[in-house]
């Protein structure tokens, strides 16, 4: 943590005199679905969403450094419900490819990724790491305001779990690709 922050404040201050303008961006995806057959209820679920705080590195703010965290829940009840329940938080690099900032690219490595998975009686807690790449086009609702809509491709790599007390190495993974609705606010 301490190695992030002194990387953001050599890169920010070290780049000429320029307005240090903080970014937040904010990024949903929700989707749910219910089946009966018969006497039998199926569902599923999913909600993913990230938020991030950075600042610009250049001066026309073309690039953006923060950190992010996001929360993301997937859940199945094919009878027996299934839950998965991470929590992330990491560095994030933003990319906006054009002057006007509409397009626009982002990377975020997420050191800590926690997770509780439970199927039936069965519940583990589960650490690791995770990857996002974002893609995406942001209309300029206001100088300052921007929404739109991103394609996101997200892995998660869980490298130890723990059941009641005891620890195991595990080789445990999952990739998504998904969209989001995407907020993004600058202060200039």
């Amino acid at each position: 943590m301490r190695i992030f922050a002194l990387s953001l404040f050599m890169v920010v201050f070290s780049r000429g005199a320029h307005a240090v303008v903080p970014v937040m961006d904010a990024n949903v995806f929700y989707f749910t679905d219910a089946f009966t057959y018969d006497s039998d209820n199926y569902s599923y679920r999913r909600l993913l969403w990230d938020f991030t705080l950075g600042l610009n590195l250049d001066k026309r703010g073309s690039w953006v450094l923060g950190w992010a965290y996001s929360a993301s829940t997937f859940s199945d009840n094919p009878g027996t419900e299934t839950s998965l329940t991470v929590t992330d938080m990491g560095p994030k690099v933003t990319w906006y490819l054009n002057k006007d900032r509409n397009w626009v690219l982002g990377l975020i490595y997420n050191l800590i990724t926690k997770a509780n998975y439970s199927s039936g009686s069965t519940v583990s807690e589960l650490r690791g790491s995770s990857m996002k790449v974002e893609a995406g086009y942001m209309y300029s609702m206001w100088d300052t305001v921007s929404v739109g809509a991103k394609i996101n491709w997200y892995k998660l790599s869980f490298n130890e779990e723990i059941v009641d007390t005891s620890l195991s190495q595990v080789t445990h993974a999952r990739t998504i690709i998904y969209p989001s609705f995407s907020f993004t606010i600058r202060w200039e």
